[in-house]
């Protein structure tokens, strides 16, 4: 396009020199106007390619930050000519896959039932985390398998996203929850002792049993839990605390059994 241009505006001088060039005669004169009028017209066609490029490169940019996992630029108005039009169908198209992704990455990191983030949500929550002291706590429903097998899996899903509703209703912002499946939960609560969020959850179970989510036999559903120390050797292997804290629930659930049959 620039040699196009440039060709272009050479026309005159060029025909000029080799006319004069067969006549044998120099009008230095005429050759010094054609001279600077060739001149200006490249300077001109030199900013003129450039006017038309700026949009394209502006598309290339937007496009670019697409690939970088940049969503945040915003979407450029496009002129009226061609090459407006094509910055601004870049642009938007860039916009839309952008919000396809976020939307296909919040699917893949929610749980669909509950509305907390699944097992991939709350790992990579976690990763992003990267670091710090806490607590590791895994729920598991009690007598949620009753109601599922007396009251249908319509009435277990309710309570499922009701329990799943008091526990984010119990969480601060900076803890994070998740659905760990079937009817376990897991919360991480960062900067807290055992202690604290052992009384955290002791306040939320009591709550389930004033204001039941349902009853099986007369008995409110509630829930046992386990808790775990989360330390920065943690970070590296985080399976082993959901480890921990597993037996912990499993010691806890063991315990009540041995409870009720003493």
């Amino acid at each position: 396009m620039f040699a196009l241009c440039f060709g272009a505006v050479h026309i005159p001088l060029i025909t000029f020199l080799i006319f004069e060039a067969v006549r044998g005669q120099w009008h230095w004169g005429i050759f010094f106007a054609l001279l600077i009028a060739t001149v200006v017209g490249s300077a001109a066609a030199i900013l003129g390619i450039w006017g038309l490029l700026a949009p394209m490169q502006e598309a290339t940019r937007s496009l670019r930050a697409l690939r970088d996992g940049d969503h945040t630029r915003p979407v450029p108005i496009g002129g009226p000519d061609m090459a407006g039009q094509l910055l601004e169908s870049v642009a938007h198209a860039a916009r839309s896959t952008a919000e396809k992704m976020d939307s296909l990455q919040d699917i893949a990191t929610t749980d669909l039932l509950t509305g907390l983030a699944n097992r991939r949500g709350f790992t990579e929550a976690l990763q992003k985390r990267g670091s710090g002291k806490g607590t590791l706590a895994l729920l598991d429903g009690n007598r949620f398998k009753r109601i599922n097998d007396e009251h249908g899996h319509i009435e277990g899903d309710r309570v499922l996203r009701a329990m799943a509703e008091r526990i984010a209703g119990t969480i601060s912002d900076s803890e994070i929850a998740a659905r760990w499946g079937g009817d376990e939960f897991v919360i991480f609560f960062p900067e807290k002792e055992v202690t604290e969020a052992n009384y955290q959850l002791e306040r939320l179970r009591l709550t389930m049993r004033r204001r039941p989510l349902a009853r099986v036999d007369g008995m409110p559903v509630s829930f046992a839990f386990g808790l775990t120390a989360v330390v920065p050797e943690d970070w590296d292997d985080i399976d082993a605390a959901i480890s921990r804290a597993d037996m912990a629930l499993y010691e806890e659930k063991r315990g009540t059994s041995e409870m009720v049959h003493a």
